[in-house]
């Protein structure tokens, strides 16, 4: 079966068990939200990134579930600071996407380029950055195990060229 990078994010999701994911698109995560039409999933659209990650953060302490939160890269993901940090220190189980620059012009200053990885470092339990396709879904899997596992927030670093393109 061939899908592609954001579709494999969604199967991926849906195994979890996820039902409702909190959100703001932007260009980098378009990708993610075109597909997420084939997917039963409740969106709850916001209209601010912070926002975003205090609603999954609630959600998961409320359910006892993972709270899935997306950002645009640049400031959408630093508006996710705060919320991160409170979900770290509340024990929550929150997996936090974070779209990146594209991989090939990773570290060349384009548009809203941020270190996203060393952001959260210090406030969440795991951090995956996919360097390859083809470990979408494990990674996205790991972040889900990590943040129950541990019981905080994981972070799942994916480029934005990854969205796109089939995968075997």
């Amino acid at each position: 079966m061939k899908l592609t990078g954001a579709q494999i994010l969604w199967e991926t999701l849906m195994r979890e068990g996820v039902e409702v994911v909190f959100g703001y698109p932007g260009g980098a995560n378009l990708p993610i939200y075109d597909a997420m039409l084939d997917y039963p999933v409740h969106h709850v659209l916001t209209r601010h990134e912070q926002g975003a990650a205090h609603m999954a953060d609630g959600y998961a302490r409320v359910c006892g579930r993972h709270g899935v939160c997306i950002a645009q890269n640049g400031p959408g993901v630093t508006n996710f600071v705060t919320a991160v940090a409170a979900a770290y220190w509340a024990h929550s189980p929150l997996v936090v996407i974070t779209p990146e620059t594209g991989s090939t012009t990773m570290g060349l200053g384009g548009f809203q380029e941020t270190e996203q990885l060393p952001i959260f470092s210090k406030i969440t339990k795991y951090q995956a950055h996919v360097n390859n396709k083809a470990r979408m879904a494990e990674l996205t899997a790991r972040a889900f195990d990590r943040a129950h596992l541990e019981l905080g927030p994981t972070q799942l670093n994916i480029p934005r060229d990854f969205f796109y393109g089939d995968i075997e």
